[in-house]
């Protein structure tokens, strides 16, 4: 009875073992190829259905927990969670200064096949994928290839593409008027290749000077004070000659003002409890603060004079293009619940280029009868990608009744555009 008993415990370790060898060498363990993971740095972040806080909480993450960005869509990131549930959490709450979806790699179906929920073939099929669609590749394990799909993202057989190598084989490119530049964020890293999955060389402080090299795609070729050379990516720095030209600005009739009215087009932005849309009011909103500079003898710029969707990476590359002294962002924030918050929030997001911006038109906004909030670090696109000096303004939050009142009203948008005004007069003294 002893030998049987003991015979039969030697089965159940050795099963065990199996169960643990197996789980060891799944697929799941697999690393992704192409997506960005970062730590949740907040004590926690809701995870949505869809891009906007009107969308129902699916998950909470907690301080330490990974996520993979899968891409991003109006200052929110698609997010695969360690269960491979696929989700939305919102950029600002998420301080990592180097994510992006643009290194992902990209391919081409060279046949028809079917776009599948999970990985195999008896899966749901979500539609059809033709032979000669591009594809972005988000992620990659065990023969199979997760893409971008209808909004969301499918799986199909990793054979079935063809990958682009035309990202791979780009070249560095030397711009002569480019010397050096400055670290314009809290942190960065200098790396060993031009894409965020490359070796760390050096970690770098925020004014940490750099001497420019060559640029390839979205990164900088750089050298250290250190003399290490690396890549740096092209949003976390300032270039020196440009910082240089800003400065002689002394006046608001000198000077170039970009306004961004959020949203546009099939983008609405959020909704009031009206049912308005917050696209609606940005435009309302930037002209009148367009005519008020103008008046002062500013040049203004709208990145969009009537309800049209503009790409969030458009907007900064407008005021590149223009060598805007300043950039206006407009918006107006939204709770989870119905009349939960109200205020006026002014966001910066590079500190040596855009916190005095930010601090001047914060100071101007205390004429609002809406609340300040003060300024606060944003992980913007609109503004984290930006060259110029840069801020984001959420003017009241729409889905509260009371700001909303403010908001839809042009005596509200008469004293915005003073208050602008103002904080921008003090700005360039």
């Amino acid at each position: 009875m002893a030998q049987k008993y003991s015979q039969w415990q030697s089965q159940l370790i050795l099963i065990g073992l199996l169960l643990i060898s197996l789980i060891l060498v799944s697929p799941s363990a697999q690393a992704a190829t192409s997506t960005k993971t970062i730590t949740i740095e907040s004590n926690v972040v809701n995870v949505r259905m869809g891009p906007g806080l009107s969308y129902d909480t699916m998950a909470q993450l907690k301080r330490g927990e990974k996520i993979h960005v899968i891409t991003s869509k109006n200052d929110w990131y698609q997010v695969r969670l360690d269960n491979d549930k696929i989700g939305w959490v919102a950029s600002w709450l998420l301080h990592n200064t180097e994510i992006g979806t643009s290194t992902n790699q990209k391919g081409t179906m060279h046949e028809t096949i079917y776009a599948y929920l999970n990985p195999r073939r008896n899966s749901q099929t979500l539609g059809t994928l033709t032979a000669g669609d591009a594809v972005t590749i988000v992620y990659q394990q065990g023969g199979w290839s997760q893409v971008l799909f209808k909004k969301t993202v499918a799986w199909v057989p990793s054979n079935t593409i063809t990958i682009d190598q035309t990202v791979a084989n780009t070249q560095d490119v030397v711009d002569s008027t480019i010397k050096e530049m400055t670290v314009a964020s809290e942190k960065a890293n200098l790396r060993d290749t031009p894409s965020v999955s490359g070796t760390i060389a050096e970690k770098l402080k925020n004014g940490a000077k750099l001497t420019y090299l060559a640029t390839h795609g979205n990164w900088y070729k750089v050298k250290s004070q250190n003399g290490t050379t690396g890549y740096i990516a092209n949003w976390v720095v300032d270039l020196t000659n440009q910082t240089a030209q800003q400065k002689k600005i002394t006046s608001i009739a000198e000077a170039t003002i970009v306004l961004d009215p959020g949203h546009g087009g099939n983008d609405s932005g959020a909704i009031s409890n009206k049912k308005t849309y917050e696209k609606t009011y940005t435009l309302k909103m930037a002209n009148a603060i367009a005519k008020r500079l103008r008046k002062a003898g500013a040049r203004v710029i709208l990145t969009r004079s009537r309800d049209r969707y503009v790409s969030l990476k458009a907007r900064p590359k407008l005021a590149q293009k223009v060598k805007a002294d300043a950039f206006i962002s407009l918006h107006f924030d939204s709770s989870n619940q119905d009349n939960e918050a109200s205020g006026v929030t002014t966001y910066y997001y590079h500190k040596s280029r855009d916190l005095k911006l930010a601090k001047n038109i914060n100071r101007a906004l205390k004429s609002l009868p809406i609340k300040r909030r003060g300024v606060e670090f944003g992980n913007f696109q609109v503004i984290r990608t930006n060259k110029r000096p840069a801020v984001l303004l959420e003017l009241g939050y729409i889905n509260d009744n009371q700001d909303y009142h403010y908001i839809k009203s042009q005596a509200y948008r008469t004293k915005v555009a003073n208050a602008v005004y103002t904080g921008l007069a003090s700005y360039f003294k």
